[in-house]
Order: structure tokens, then sequence, then C-alpha cells
């Protein structure tokens, strides 16, 4: 009897274990940003005319998603996670056209026009992605840590911003962050992906990672007219190999 308990207990404890882990991998989908792909189907033959419902997808790793294209010939697939696919476009009358390793950034929008030609071989037209296009309609101020590291503004962050955009000012006596002329106080802030209402307390030497969104905000930062600051602070062992490197 004690032998078919215990044996109950270890299973007990497998099962939690097992929840737990699918809760971590989860928890960390759930933080990588998902991105977008939209554009425009035209004839090959005349570029500025559209192909109105036109059969598209794209594949993924759990398979194809299939979409159809608008009377304007506009396209948009939403929540695919970063990575490189291949998009197809197979118009009635026109041969099918693959365009091959779009890439999906995450929080991007990639824009892809597809040209379709009508020689009607029955054939797959492959065309090369040009990456030019990432993130058309968004538009975000990275500060990269080297660039952090060797700022006269390394204290403030804000000033620090404030520095690589005219788009970022900071009001003078409050010190309040205003991005592309909106009110103080608008701005929001995510730091290590936690919403905050400031981030003067966070000293320069302690930030990873620095970077506003001043347009384009993804849905994930809600509703917001004021723009987006993101701050990711360094780690314990980053702070100790930093100390541990000036001395």
């Amino acid at each position: 009897m004690n032998r078919n308990k215990k044996k109950h207990k270890i299973m007990k404890i497998k099962i939690t274990l097992l929840i737990a882990i699918l809760a971590f991998v989860n928890g960390l989908n759930a933080q990588v940003g998902l991105g977008t792909v939209s554009g425009y189907v035209f004839k090959k033959e005349d570029s500025t005319k559209v192909i109105p419902l036109t059969k598209m997808w794209i594949e993924t790793e759990s398979g194809n998603r299939f979409i159809k294209a608008d009377l304007d010939g506009s396209f948009r697939i939403d929540a695919l996670k970063p990575g490189i696919y291949n998009l197809y476009a197979a118009a009635t009358g026109f041969d099918s056209t693959l365009v091959g390793g779009v890439e999906i950034t995450s929080d991007g929008i990639t824009t892809v026009d597809i040209y379709c030609s009508n020689d009607n071989l029955m054939k797959v037209v492959y065309v090369d992605f040009n990456r030019v296009q990432i993130e058309k309609d968004i538009i975000r101020i990275k500060v990269l840590t080297e660039d952090i590291e060797h700022s006269l503004n390394i204290r403030d962050p804000k000033a620090l911003l404030a520095g690589m955009s005219s788009d970022i000012q900071q009001q003078e006596g409050s010190g309040e962050v205003i991005i592309r002329g909106s009110r103080p106080g608008d701005a929001i802030y995510y730091i290590d992906g936690v919403k905050a209402n400031d981030m003067g307390s966070i000293p320069g030497v302690a930030v990873q990672g620095l970077e506003a969104y001043t347009g384009g905000i993804p849905a994930k930062y809600g509703d917001t007219t004021g723009g987006v600051i993101v701050l990711e602070t360094k780690g314990y062992f980053d702070l100790y190999y930093a100390w541990k490197a000036r001395n």
C-alpha cells in the first residue's frame, strides 16, 4: 500500500514539473513579438494595375496559412513568428509566384509587393525578397549597448534618447519626454517588460538596451498617442563582469 502511495506521489511530482515547464515555455513564446507581412499583388506587364482576390499562402512551421487578397489587390498576414518564410500568390490566369526568403521581424511589418506574369506556362516563378522593405510602417529608434556606454548622457537615459533623434525632446524643468510633439506625460515606459510611469531612477550604467517607438506602435504596448520607450536593464552577471573588466 505504501509502495503504491510512493509511486502516486512521484507521478504527481512529475506531472507538476511538466506543467511548470510547459508554462515556462509558453511564457517565453508570449514574450516574442510577432510580425506581419503585407503588400499588393500587381500585374507584371502593367505594374499600375492590381490583381484582385488573389489566392495566397505562406509556409509556416505549423503548415500553410491561406488568405485571399482584397478587391484592391492588398493583402495582410498577421501573427507570424520572427523568421524566414516563403510567400505564394496564385491569381486566376497568371503564373503562380513564389517570393522566397521573406524576413519577418519581431513587432515588424514587412512589405512585399508581388508582380505576377500571365505567360500561362503553368509554372512557379521564383522571386527573391528585397530585405530593404522591412518595418516600413514602424518608426523605431534603437540605441545599441556600445552607444550607451560611450554617450556623454550615460547617466540620463532620457537625454540619451533625446540626443539620438529630433523626434524626441525633453521638457525643460520637468525632464518629461515629448515624442513627436505629444503632450508631456503621454509617453509610456516599459522597463524589463513591465509598464512604468517613468524611468528617471534607472542609472545609465545599468541599461542594457534602450529603444523608442515614435510611430506605428505595436499593439502589445496598448493604445497611446505619445510614443513608447522600452528599456532593458543589465543582469547581475553583466554588472559583475563589467566591474571585473574595469578592475
